[in-house]
């Protein structure tokens, strides 16, 4: 059956860019293992289905694009439906975050940035991009498509661990064994069957979705650090909007660039964004600074000493209570937006 979806693959890849969609042959459609995870999907996870597919709508046109311009089957959008449902907020059991389900270390190995301003793990654009990369480069390794989709799933470590172990490269044999986790040879008929009922959805009895729209944003790369909610009111609309759009944000305030931080807004905001923005006196532009705790100093005090609440301290430095050590590092953000206690 896997060597009947290679071929439906490769004939793909045969296209030319932009039209790489794959055409399932009969067989891999009415694969045992293939029906179970359609009926899976259709019973047991439907409520999950409707609202992958449901937010499919603002994302897989984008995802498709950057596919498309590397040269990949846009169908390969549906592995960000099996791992997350389009989810940017996703984080699996083993901290994978994202919608492509990225662990640390390899989305710091594809180019994305990890930090304590933002995890662009879960940005939808740059992981997507980045995961493009992984795919291609797992199909140079493995030479196959199925055993690329596995090793995206499982890790390359542990499907090159099984096939040496197994002495076979030949993904259909290799899932008839226990090498690998059943949750990994099970991940290309999840796929299939998560592609065709994306791909069918009235047949499949999902006749019935409100798709969201693709998403649309105006970017401006922003000098200095803004908090969220001047970014919202110089845009017209709302906090709620900008995470939404910049879901790689992981405080409510822009992050210190020496470059500038690229910045998504609503469609059709940048105009007004700007003028306002320029019309912004210093006082009004936020400065970071990082106090070091000093021995016998309180979070109470420190608030106190740069006119703060100590909940906004906490709520900044992703604190669970108020006790600091002596040498904590915390950032403080200095704006005259900010009232003395």
């Amino acid at each position: 059956m896997l060597g009947l979806w290679q071929k439906d693959i490769d004939q793909a890849m045969q296209q030319p860019p932009g039209r790489r969609k794959i055409q399932f042959s009969i067989p891999v459609v009415e694969n045992d293992r293939v029906r179970y995870f359609v009926d899976y999907f259709s019973e047991k996870k439907r409520g999950f289905f409707k609202i992958a597919l449901a937010r499919s709508g603002r994302y897989i046109p984008m995802m498709a694009t950057i596919l498309q311009g590397e040269g990949l089957p846009e169908d390969l959008v549906y592995l960000s439906l099996i791992e997350s449902g389009f989810s940017p907020q996703a984080i699996s059991k083993a901290k994978a975050v994202g919608p492509w389900q990225f662990i640390r270390s390899t989305g710091l190995r594809y180019g994305l940035k990890i930090n304590g301003w933002v995890d662009e793990r879960r940005d939808p654009v740059k992981s997507t991009r980045a995961a493009a990369a992984y795919l291609k480069d797992l199909h140079l390794q493995f030479g196959e498509w199925f055993l690329a989709a596995a090793a995206y799933n499982a890790g390359e470590g542990k499907v090159g661990k099984a096939i040496n172990r197994s002495r076979t490269d030949d993904f259909w044999r290799l899932s008839q064994m226990t090498y690998l986790k059943k949750e990994t040879r099970n991940y290309i008929p999840k796929f299939i069957a998560a592609a065709l009922i994306a791909s069918m959805p009235e047949k499949y009895g999902f006749g019935d979705i409100a798709y969201e729209s693709p998403i649309e944003y105006d970017e401006v790369t922003i000098e200095r650090p803004m908090r969220l909610e001047q970014i919202a009111k110089l845009a017209r609309t709302t906090v709620k909007a900008i995470k939404e759009l910049n879901p790689a944000l992981l405080r409510n305030i822009t992050p210190p660039n020496k470059d500038g931080f690229p910045l998504r807004l609503p469609a059709g905001s940048r105009n007004a964004f700007a003028q306002d923005y320029g019309l912004l006196p210093e006082s009004a532009k936020p400065k970071v600074i990082t106090h070091k705790v000093k021995k016998g100093e309180t979070l109470l005090a420190i608030a106190k000493h740069y006119g703060q609440r100590v909940t906004q301290l906490m709520d900044l430095n992703g604190l669970r209570s108020r006790q600091v050590r002596v040498g904590q590092d915390l950032i403080v953000i200095l704006d005259g937006a900010l009232k003395k206690r």
